[in-house]
């Protein structure tokens, strides 16, 4: 597969005509449910939340990022997921270039005042401690996993010795009004900086599939959403 970076994410598919389909689907109970202006309708239907529109239109994408943040993708609820298995694969064929080697992650500090946000050290001194044990670490647990299938023992055993650093890759497929929520909630600074860089990647491209949604969204002051949507291009992004 193409998609071979971590904390990032690449469509698979989205319904065909999505943007015609929810449009239509807005005109149901009209005598002409096709005809082609849509920006005002969408933006009327975002403004007062009839969000049911855009459960017509589905969209997969793969993901792929490490075991550390999947669980955090794996809490909304209203998308449907795969993720490769660790009782079958090796985790390290996930991603092509690691070959054997720690996938590299920052080390930031934790802020004090608010136990859901990150910042970067001042200086780099902490990461220069601790980069080498981690590398280490990780060769320790690579060899021990190698070892124990080597002996052995079946994968879904052996993975018990494995770090959360290690990639995984999902597919996780959803209603457009699903990714709408997803992007606005993971686009916000709570969110973990790896999560926020997931959901900004399949923002931007539900910009590019969607663009009369996304210009409908842009120009609808609806609370919060309002304050995200002025934060970067890219899609939908209502902090919901």
């Amino acid at each position: 597969m193409a998609n071979n970076r971590l904390h990032t994410a690449s469509l698979d598919w989205i319904t065909p005509e999505s943007e015609r389909i929810v449009a239509a689907h807005a005109r149901v109970s009209t005598k002409d449910p096709d005809r082609g202006e849509a920006v005002r309708l969408l933006r009327y239907c975002i403004k007062h939340g009839h969000w049911s529109v855009f459960e017509q239109v589905c969209a997969s994408f793969e993901i792929l990022t490490t075991r550390a943040i999947s669980p955090q993708i794996l809490r909304h609820r209203s998308f449907t997921f795969q993720e490769t298995s660790q009782r079958y694969c090796d985790p390290l064929d996930v991603l092509e270039q690691l070959s054997g080697e720690a996938p590299e992650f920052e080390l930031r500090a934790q802020d004090q005042k608010n136990r859901q946000n990150s910042f970067v050290f001042e200086d780099d001194s902490i990461e220069q401690k601790f980069r080498n044990r981690i590398k280490e670490l990780f060769e320790q647990s690579q060899g021990l996993y190698q070892e124990l299938l080597e002996a052995g023992v079946a994968k879904e055993c052996a993975r018990n010795a494995l770090l959360l650093c290690v990639p995984t890759r999902l597919h996780m497929m959803g209603t457009l009004r699903s990714w709408i929520f997803y992007v606005g909630l993971r686009n916000a600074p709570g969110t973990q900086q790896e999560h926020r860089l997931i959901a900004q990647t399949v923002g931007q491209i539900l910009s590019q599939e969607a663009p009369t949604i996304t210009e409908a969204l842009l120009e609808t002051a609806n609370g919060r959403l309002e304050v995200s949507l002025k934060r970067k291009p890219g899609l939908i992004r209502p902090g919901l």
